[in-house]
């Protein structure tokens, strides 16, 4: 059985998710596993901390997980050979290359065993979906039954946060597993799935008359967005999902410009004070890159994969980048580089030197007087204010000027949801005119102050 629930901004879904999983471990007297998943690191936690706080322990046999994690750990490594058989035991996280040469990479590093997260979806879908090319006589059919009723002997139940994150591979694993007894409970926003923006509602329309779904009524409540920042948020909400507040806290609805003095203290105040301080992309003074945006060059990396080390391979590339890239801060790029080839023994020619000097300067670019978050990273966190950097695109969909039907509800309109669903008291929109320098400033005062915004005096 699948269950779908649809829950908006605020609603208090990982609160709700660790109630409904500790309800079930409760009632569940099955030495079967339960598995709470989730898209990010950081996510799994807040759900350790909530059944922490809710039940005072995790049980033995709740496993807290990110969704590629779970994939890995329980499918892919274990029974990819069993159904596909090709043998995985590592993976990899290098940068992609352009579109037309993914498969050829995604082949070479099968050959030595190793996944790319990107494949992470699709190879889990492969092993258990008999109906995919792979599968293509009776014997390996009767091979993913056998598998399927290998995990309904030891899977109990399934219950997955942020669901909206998840692409169709990943969901068509899922409404595999639940249409093969056992359990999924999925809950999720399609508002704020800015990756995949309609996979999502694509799967709830595909499920729902199957006798296997059970599709429950949508929570449209928020405890955290007061009604006046509601009121902007809600025009970005489809039509039977616009929200109702449960909030008693005033909302403020606040702009502040470049061209006040005040602006660039306002600015760094509210990002030392840990308050949500976003951003489309990056760009002018203000970035959103870290180091971990930047990854070795493929073919170095993979130099450093096979070193001579014990570590785990993907663990030993993370503390290679990050010990590389504190050398260049440190040391300058020629001695990170030295550096680099003296600890992993590595051999380079003119092209991986020129690569690295590259990744160098790329990211000393990053040097910039502002670091804010990406309107993507602040998917899933809250503050008691949420400032948003207008880019000329994020202007538009905000007032929705000249945004036709075909381009609302894409990934840009959902950024925008996310964005303005952040705050739990103070909503705050800063005009940057070199940013803004060919709109019209006068207009764009006028257009957010329609929507309620008045000057951050």
């Amino acid at each position: 059985m699948i269950e779908v629930q649809i829950a908006g901004a605020g609603a208090g879904k990982t609160y709700g998710l660790a109630v409904s999983l500790i309800e079930h471990i409760k009632a569940c007297a099955s030495h079967k596993k339960t598995f709470a998943l989730t898209y990010t690191n950081s996510a799994t936690a807040k759900i350790e901390q909530e059944i922490i706080k809710r039940h005072g322990f995790i049980p033995s046999n709740l496993c807290i997980q990110t969704v590629h994690s779970f994939l890995l750990n329980e499918i892919i490594y274990p029974f990819s050979s069993f159904t596909l058989g090709d043998v995985y035991n590592d993976t990899s996280i290098m940068i992609l290359p352009p579109p037309k040469y993914k498969n050829s990479l995604f082949a070479r590093l099968r050959k030595t065993n190793v996944i790319h997260t990107d494949n992470v979806y699709n190879i889990a879908k492969q092993i258990v979906d008999k109906t995919v090319s792979k599968h293509n006589n009776k014997a390996k059919k009767a091979r993913v039954q056998r598998l399927l009723a290998i995990l309904e002997s030891c899977f109990d139940k399934i219950f997955i946060d942020e669901v909206q994150d998840l692409d169709d591979d990943a969901l068509r694993f899922f409404e595999i597993i639940g249409s093969n007894d056992i359990d999924v409970y999925m809950i999720g926003d399609p508002k704020q799935a800015i990756k995949y923006p309609l996979a999502l509602e694509t799967f709830i329309t595909k499920i729902a008359p199957k006798e296997y779904a059970n599709i429950l009524p949508i929570n449209n409540q928020t405890r955290r967005l007061p009604k006046e920042i509601l009121a902007v948020s809600n025009s970005f909400c489809y039509e039977d999902q616009q929200q109702e507040s449960l909030s008693e806290v005033v909302g403020e609805l606040m702009y502040i410009e470049s061209v006040d003095e005040r602006y660039d203290d306002l600015l760094t105040n509210y990002i030392d004070t840990k308050q949500l301080v976003c951003i489309d992309k990056k760009n002018g003074r203000y970035t959103t890159s870290s180091k971990h945006k930047h990854a070795f060059p493929r073919e170095i990396e993979e130099m450093i994969r096979e070193s001579n080390h014990k570590k785990d391979k993907t663990l030993i590339v993370k503390a290679a980048f990050s010990d590389f890239m504190d050398a260049v801060v440190n040391g300058g790029n020629k001695r990170a580089i030295q550096e680099l080839i003296v600890r992993y023994s590595l051999t380079l020619n003119k092209q991986h030197f020129a690569q690295l000097h590259e990744l160098c300067n790329s990211c000393a670019k990053d040097d910039v007087q502002f670091k804010v978050q990406s309107i993507d990273s602040i998917k899933g966190l809250d503050a008691d204010t949420c400032l948003i950097i207008l880019s000329s695109n994020t202007l538009k969909y905000l007032t929705q000027n000249g945004i036709g039907k075909a381009n609302r509800f894409n990934k840009e309109w959902k950024r925008v949801y996310v964005a303005l669903t952040r705050a739990r008291k103070r909503l705050v929109l800063a005009l940057d005119h070199e940013l803004l320098a060919k709109e019209d400033i006068v207009a764009v005062r006028d257009s957010i102050g329609e929507l309620g915004f008045i000057y951050h005096d």
